[in-house]
């Protein structure tokens, strides 16, 4: 038996192998042309020769010139984050938990928007949003991106979120009803805390998004006061100048963060999309 496994081994080996290689060449590569002069990136870019910069992570830090510095825009960043995870977790939970209490007929159809919303690609929705920004005049406000970025959020909370509510047990729902619990008593005093764990991985999840998203952004944060680092950390490359050593050295200043708390939690966000099934 084992000899037989053996070629079955070596592929699943060879494939995580490959996969670990296309994950972290790019990562390693960052990292090291933070350190490379502009020179030295035009003169070898693949290569490691030429002079190493440190200064590009001051630079970096710093901001562009007519900018801001990067920690104003790891503040917006920080600032769109928590509200875009917070809210998306407080409604998508809330939505997904009574969906997932629907007879199985009526859930379908009440997780068909959801399903509609995940295919619409970003780019149909950079104009409307402009515009409806622009009307309300909250263009270039980190807190209404933030919301929007949150209800953005909300498709893949709840399908994620309704795939564990439905295989939630009906005999705690029970129990907590035969107490005296409504419903919403019942979601909150009851199913919320034992949720924890998938609602750590979906807010992780919709962290990882919104912590890299740029094409909406980009339209509605005019103001470099008002970026976030993704849209920021842009400024270092234009149609006339361009500093490639601090954009990379931004990049992985706003990268380290957010890998290490993938790295801590991969196990619990791994878990957490493979529970239930849609049904």
């Amino acid at each position: 038996m084992r000899l037989r496994s053996l070629p079955g081994a070596a592929s699943s080996g060879l494939v995580k192998l490959v996969w670990t290689l296309i994950i972290l060449v790019p990562f390693i590569s960052m990292i090291l042309l933070a350190f490379r002069s502009l020179a030295a990136l035009y003169n070898d870019p693949l290569g490691l020769s030429g002079a190493w910069v440190p200064e590009n992570f001051r630079q970096a830090w710093d901001g562009p010139q007519g900018g801001s510095g990067f920690s104003v825009y790891a503040r917006n960043s920080v600032i769109v984050a928590v509200e875009a995870v917070v809210i998306s977790a407080a409604l998508g939970s809330f939505a997904a938990y009574f969906t997932a209490t629907l007879v199985p007929k009526w859930r379908r159809r009440a997780m068909i928007p959801a399903l509609i919303a995940q295919t619409v690609p970003g780019i149909a929705l950079v104009i409307p949003f402009f515009q409806a920004f622009n009307a309300l005049g909250t263009l270039s406000s980190p807190v209404a991106i933030g919301v929007l970025y949150g209800l953005l959020c909300l498709p893949t909370t709840v399908l994620i979120l309704h795939a564990f509510f439905v295989d939630f047990p009906s005999d705690v729902r029970e129990a907590a009803a035969i107490d005296g619990l409504g419903p919403v008593g019942t979601f909150l005093r009851i199913v919320l805390p034992l949720s924890v764990g998938s609602l750590g991985t979906v807010s992780l999840l919709n962290l990882i998004w919104v912590w890299g998203e740029t094409l909406i952004g980009l339209a509605l944060l005019e103001n470099s006061a008002s970026q976030t680092i993704s849209i920021g950390l842009l400024s270092f490359q234009d149609k006339w100048l361009a500093n490639p050593g601090a954009l990379f050295a931004g990049l992985a200043m706003a990268t380290v963060p957010i890998t290490l708390i993938y790295l801590i939690f991969h196990r619990s966000i791994n878990s957490g999309v493979s529970l239930g099934n849609f049904r």
